[in-house]
């Protein structure tokens, strides 16, 4: 029997699935479980958000998209990264994915090479550790311990960079320590970058309206001489409860959102209408 690809036995399974799917089989047992696996908001999808949905249905909103998007929704998120994040951005950059995890495997299928490595501050969602295996580059992790509030020193991340560095991967609102990155620490790591015009950045900000303490920023907005090196990702389904709705959103350089476009097209193709 012909083996399975390099791609797929190097790829450790999806570990935040795995333990849902196994605190699911325990309450089934009757066992009183509380799941921490996956990041699903305790409240239903709002009214105004379904009945959308079928409004676009009935109106006969049921065929192929654009792999990038709906005009009407890219303009949308636009707006939306000026009011949340202070980027002014124009909608032909942005990319809306099927859900934010798509817009990380795309952003990092198209720069990361065999070989190349990736830095993941910890802890950290264990998708990322996923996706970087399958894309043949290295995860190299930095530790960032309860004693700095969780948050990445630029120390830590100076001395994590290596010769073969591609890609700095950054999750704050963070998943799942909740640590939301202050102003200090955005402003180190953008004079860490500065010293390495080679490394790229994607900002994971999908928790970014989940913020009970602090003040929530992104570095993009710190930093916008770096904006040729950031991509700023979020979506819907933490902020609105539409984690099965799969509809996630990014911008950054066009070069960067092209290669993307090229990798999702060679994939999913675009989102679904009805979500969108």
């Amino acid at each position: 029997m012909n083996p399975l690809s390099s791609r797929v036995t190097r790829t450790r399974p999806a570990a935040t699935f795995a333990t849902a799917a196994l605190a699911r089989s325990l309450r089934a047992a009757g066992h009183d479980v509380i799941s921490l696996a996956i990041g699903e908001p305790d409240f239903p999808t709002p009214p105004h958000v379904i009945e959308a949905a079928h409004q676009a249905a009935i109106d006969g909103q049921t065929r192929y998209p654009p792999i990038v998007g709906t005009d009407a929704l890219r303009g949308a998120v636009a707006r939306k990264f000026a009011r949340d994040q202070g980027l002014q951005v124009a909608p032909a950059d942005v990319l809306i994915t099927n859900g934010g995890k798509q817009a990380i495997f795309d952003a990092v299928m198209a720069v990361a090479d065999e070989g190349d490595e990736v830095i993941i501050p910890t802890p950290c969602w264990s998708g990322y550790i996923q996706v970087v295996e399958f894309a043949g580059a290295r995860p190299v992790f930095v530790p960032c311990p309860a004693e700095s509030g969780f948050l990445l020193s630029a120390p830590a991340l100076e001395a994590s960079v290596g010769a073969r560095s591609k890609l700095l991967l950054l999750s704050y609102p963070n998943n799942p320590s909740g640590a939301v990155a202050d102003i200090g620490m955005l402003d180190g790591i953008a004079d860490v970058l500065r010293k390495h015009p080679q490394l790229r950045v994607i900002s994971d900000d999908i928790y970014e309206h989940l913020v009970f303490d602090g003040v929530y920023t992104t570095l993009a907005a710190r930093a916008p001489d770096l904006a040729d090196r950031i991509l700023t990702m979020s979506g819907v389904s933490k902020s609105y409860a539409m984690t099965g709705w799969r509809l996630g959103f990014c911008t950054g350089p066009r070069d960067w959102l092209d290669g993307m476009t090229v990798v999702q097209g060679s994939s999913t193709a675009g989102v679904s209408t009805i979500s969108q």
